[in-house]
């Protein structure tokens, strides 16, 4: 799992900069990551990061909180916000397609007994399809081909991923797999960064789509 937060976060460092070179600013974001990934590795090794009892409604509350925080650093870091705010529909789809690979991990720890099975199979394979559909979604708005479609689809189905596992993983699994499963790796680095970028993009639809209608009552 550590193996693919780093990848994730080369994957997302290269998917920022196709359209603008990043510079500073990427070393930057990269340190910070790579920083907030050495602290989480710390926690969740040390099993310092939770009471090992901790129950699932306060446990789903520190996730959300997590996101809450992670959106509000995204928000009031200016030159993130604006950098975040830059980036086209390609992009900020394409930020999902690293999911693929996170989804095979789950299939992987299901299949070695490291999660219970039937959540790490569909979770993988919900995983490894929000990061297709985003995929397919990105080429399909670059090739102007029903674009707009099927990014409203990749979006909703991956927010619908996140928010289920996450919910479900505190909710129902935490008393089997506990507060510092490698899980966690994925649920507090990654996963609130793909919230993020869905609600973006999906905020850049609507605006999309408020444009058009503009459009068509001028006319």
């Amino acid at each position: 799992m550590i193996g693919l937060d780093v990848l994730m976060i080369v994957y997302t460092l290269w998917v920022l900069s196709t359209h603008k070179t990043l510079g500073r600013m990427g070393a930057a974001i990269a340190a910070a990551l790579l920083g907030w990934l050495l602290l989480l590795h710390v926690g969740l090794s040390g099993e310092h990061l939770f009471p090992s009892d901790i129950s699932g409604p306060p446990f789903l509350a520190v996730i959300v909180g997590g996101v809450a925080g992670v959106g509000g650093l995204l928000w009031l870091i200016t030159p993130i916000r604006k950098l975040l705010l830059s980036l086209d529909q390609r992009q900020l789809l394409l930020l999902q397609g690293i999911r693929v690979f996170f989804g095979a991990g789950f299939l992987a720890q299901a299949s070695l007994g490291h999660l219970p099975q039937t959540f790490g199979i569909i979770d993988g394979i919900t995983h490894i399809g929000a990061g297709f559909f985003g995929l397919v979604a990105a080429f399909s708005v670059a090739a102007g081909i029903d674009g707009n479609r099927r990014a409203w689809f990749a979006n909703l189905f991956g927010l619908a991923d996140i928010l289920i596992v996450a919910s479900s993983l505190a909710l129902i699994l935490l008393p089997d797999i506990g507060p510092h499963h490698s899980m966690m790796y994925a649920v507090f680095l990654p996963a609130p960064l793909w919230l993020w970028f869905h609600l973006i993009s999906i905020w850049k639809l609507m605006g999309r789509v408020g444009s058009l209608r503009q459009q068509h009552a001028l006319a």
